[in-house]
């Protein structure tokens, strides 16, 4: 070989010393990588343990047993503060903040015998206060000058005139007899007052002064039995019925009522039903 001419051997040399420390390189960068990847994996698993350590729950009745077991588990195992403190405690405490005063001494007095109370609350269809004509008699009335005075009031509530005669819509009897004492109050600010009043003073005339012997037997001992206890629904029929049914009174009241002029036409709203 010329002297002169380059030689081939250091170029091997060198590309195989580089080939060695690329090599060299690629070993230290996989150790690194398997150290980083080991201490993420031990900083995981301590978190998890830590974490299942604080979630183990096995309380004991007494804090000072529980001494391998988490802070959490220790606090639970704890009384409340009002738990700590007795009932009576807190009674007593409560006691001299807002002492209860304590009453006096109640005097015991005899017994005393009252006298039995009477009901004397009237059915809601029967009027005490109907009106001056109602006994001709007494007010100097002719039976004719009485019948137009009602025929006046009805005029007054409602009534149609019809000829000589009126004609007024009442409120049948078998709804009239079992009206309760809150549905006549309930109906005094309404349209149906005026209806309930003169159908109610309708019938008390009827009972008191053309029933039967026209007498008012009937009134007066259905307000006998009342006030001696007897309940309204059976003083109706034994002292007012009489072995009559409610149609066949209403059938009653209305054909005297036409023979005096006053048409009567009974009205039926769906109320509670007198049976």
């Amino acid at each position: 070989m010329h002297p002169l001419a380059p030689s081939c051997a250091p170029i091997a040399l060198v590309n195989q010393t580089e080939v060695v420390r690329k090599r060299r390189r690629r070993g230290k960068i996989g150790i690194i990588t398997m150290l980083r990847v080991a201490v993420v994996s031990a900083a995981a698993l301590g978190v998890t343990v830590f974490v299942l350590w604080l979630k183990k729950e096995t309380p004991h009745s007494s804090a000072a047993i529980a001494v391998r077991e988490s802070p959490l588990v220790q606090a639970r195992s704890l009384k409340s503060l009002l738990q700590t403190v007795g009932s009576s405690g807190l009674a007593a405490y409560g006691l001299m903040k807002n002492p209860v005063p304590v009453p006096a001494p109640e005097v015991v007095q005899p017994p005393t015998v009252q006298e039995p109370t009477v009901s004397r609350v009237l059915p809601v269809w029967l009027l005490v206060d109907i009106p001056e004509f109602a006994d001709g008699k007494s007010a100097g009335l002719t039976p004719a000058e009485t019948i137009e005075q009602l025929r006046q009031s009805l005029r007054e509530a409602g009534a149609r005139q019809m000829g000589q005669s009126v004609r007024f819509g009442m409120l049948n009897l078998s709804e009239l007899l079992a009206m309760e004492p809150r549905a006549w109050a309930a109906s005094l600010d309404t349209l149906v007052a005026n209806e309930n009043r003169a159908s109610a003073m309708l019938l008390t005339f009827y009972l008191t002064y053309l029933d039967r012997a026209g007498d008012g037997a009937g009134v007066k001992a259905l307000l006998r039995a009342m006030e001696q206890g007897m309940a309204e629904e059976s003083a109706v029929r034994e002292f007012i019925l009489k072995g009559r049914s409610v149609a066949e009174l209403e059938r009653e009241m209305a054909q005297v009522f036409a023979d005096a002029g006053v048409e009567l036409q009974f009205m039926r709203r769906g109320g509670l039903a007198f049976r």
